[in-house]
């Protein structure tokens, strides 16, 4: 292993941080959002929208994650072309975003629904007897009790959502793994264990820090419920 390369072109690697974590990021909050109010649909029994959702669910936790990657990359602009509007250069990180927010969506709203259902109806309905608004009874009551146990699901499923960023430069996305594939192709493959090496490294790191800050917010909310 050549260590003089991986030193040389780390900092290459490093500089597409910012892309990867703008991609994880930005597809971490869509999709709490999404899977929220697919949870909220489902709990709550929405006619026609309970089922569309079931459905989905169902469809995106059973598929790859590549192929919603490549599903949204070439079927959007194929979609739209029959209305004759040219996607033919749809955008690689929106396409990206959407793509992990659909498959992220539904694996979260997996993990919320039933942790809202393992809280008591009673608490529930003591909050409202009580006088609180549903709102109220949700974020002072329930939510509460579902952070301890959602978060270490959640953190597993947001590790896994990094790892899944990896895919991304199968669409030709330029992150950290896109940048690997170039250094490889530059160097005609003769340092790729020393590429993939360091790329290994690096997403390590993230889902250490992950790991670290589901941690910390357990206690936080755990030392929430004792006070």
């Amino acid at each position: 292993m050549n260590i003089n390369y991986m030193i040389t072109v780390f900092p290459i690697l490093l500089s597409k941080i910012p892309v990867s974590l703008f991609v994880f990021l930005l597809s971490e909050l869509l999709s709490l959002i999404l899977a929220s109010l697919m949870a909220y649909i489902r709990i709550k029994r929405i006619l026609l929208l309970e089922q569309i959702c079931s459905v989905f669910v169902s469809f995106a936790r059973s598929v790859p994650g590549i192929i919603h990657i490549f599903i949204i990359y070439y079927g959007v602009p194929a979609i739209f072309s029959v209305f004759a509007i040219d996607f033919a250069n749809f955008n690689k990180i929106v396409s990206a975003v959407i793509s992990l927010v659909l498959y992220q969506g539904a694996t979260v709203s997996e993990i919320l629904r039933p942790v809202y259902l393992s809280i008591p109806k009673g608490q529930y309905e003591a909050g409202v007897s009580m006088g609180l608004s549903v709102w109220q009874v949700n974020r002072r009551i329930i939510i509460p009790q579902m952070l301890p146990i959602a978060l270490p699901s959640l953190g597993n499923a947001s590790v896994d959502l990094m790892k899944y960023t990896s895919l991304l430069f199968l669409i030709g996305l330029t992150d950290i793994m896109g940048q690997a594939d170039n250094l490889v192709s530059n160097s005609y493959g003769i340092y790729q264990l020393e590429v993939y090496v360091l790329v290994a490294l690096i997403y390590w790191f993230f889902s250490v820090i992950i790991g670290n800050i589901v941690r910390i917010l357990e206690k936080i909310s755990s030392n929430y419920l004792l006070n």
